[in-house]
């Protein structure tokens, strides 16, 4: 066991959530300390430093003290330092936690760009609707149990039960409310935030039935679309046993 987990450490990166910080340290030292831990040196060292400061965008901050770097500054870095010795896998634990706006997205950009160059990146997170732009696969844990995993499209479809879609009308949105409530094929209908949300029985999932029904009864449609399901509707179905 011992000695396959010594062939395996060397394909894994792991980047925690919390960031150890090295307070005489520059990042150029930071990066250099660690390469030689992997057995990088000499000349290959400094080319591997140099591409994945450039790969991180730190290269503007290599003689800056670590611990003087933002918190996304500080990601990255854990990013390139787990990319020293070019391992296959990354486990990265909530990459997301903490980042203003803007570190946030240039995070998620790295990430793809990752991902382009051949990695495969486990990611663990309650951020759900970044997780959503990011991942092709997720696995849903509840109460330390794996309750489902699979291709992000699939979970999608298990939890969309019936068709919502979003309408409204320029005027007169309680009689149109009232004539839904009476049409068959309709669930249920309610008001919210200006809008009516119409959910379709489990049989009916062309909408555009009715939109040709306000129409015809003289409502004005101003907007109208379907209510997509996303991560966090199918976490929480998931999650109160409304999926099976």
């Amino acid at each position: 066991m011992g000695y396959e987990s010594r062939k395996i450490r060397p394909l894994v990166g792991y980047v925690p959530d919390f960031f150890g910080a090295y307070e005489d340290m520059v990042v150029q030292e930071y990066l250099e300390f660690f390469a030689s831990a992997y057995n990088i040196t000499g000349k290959q060292r400094t080319r591997v430093v140099g591409d994945v400061l450039e790969l991180t965008d730190l290269m503007h901050k290599s003689d800056a003290l670590v611990d003087s770097l933002s918190r996304g500054m500080q990601q990255r870095l854990s990013l390139a330092r787990v990319l020293l010795h070019d391992p296959k896998v990354l486990l990265l634990d909530e990459p997301a936690s903490g980042l203003d706006p803007r570190a946030r997205i240039e995070i998620r950009e790295l990430l793809k760009e990752l991902r382009r160059m051949g990695k495969t990146i486990i990611i663990s997170s309650h951020i759900l609707h970044e997780l959503a732009e990011l991942c092709t696969t997720v696995g849903i844990i509840e109460q330390g149990e794996l309750i489902f995993h699979g291709p992000i499209e699939e979970i999608y479809r298990r939890v969309k039960t019936g068709t919502k879609v979003h309408v409204k009308v320029t005027e007169q949105q309680d009689l149109a409310l009232l004539l839904l409530q009476r049409t068959k094929g309709i669930k249920s209908v309610e008001q919210r935030d200006g809008r009516l949300v119409v959910e379709l029985d489990g049989q009916t999932h062309d909408f555009t039935k009715l939109t040709k029904l306000l129409i015809d009864n003289n409502f004005r449609i101003q907007e109208v679309g379907e209510e997509p399901v996303n991560l966090e509707t199918a976490f929480m179905r998931m999650t109160k046993g409304m999926v099976q």
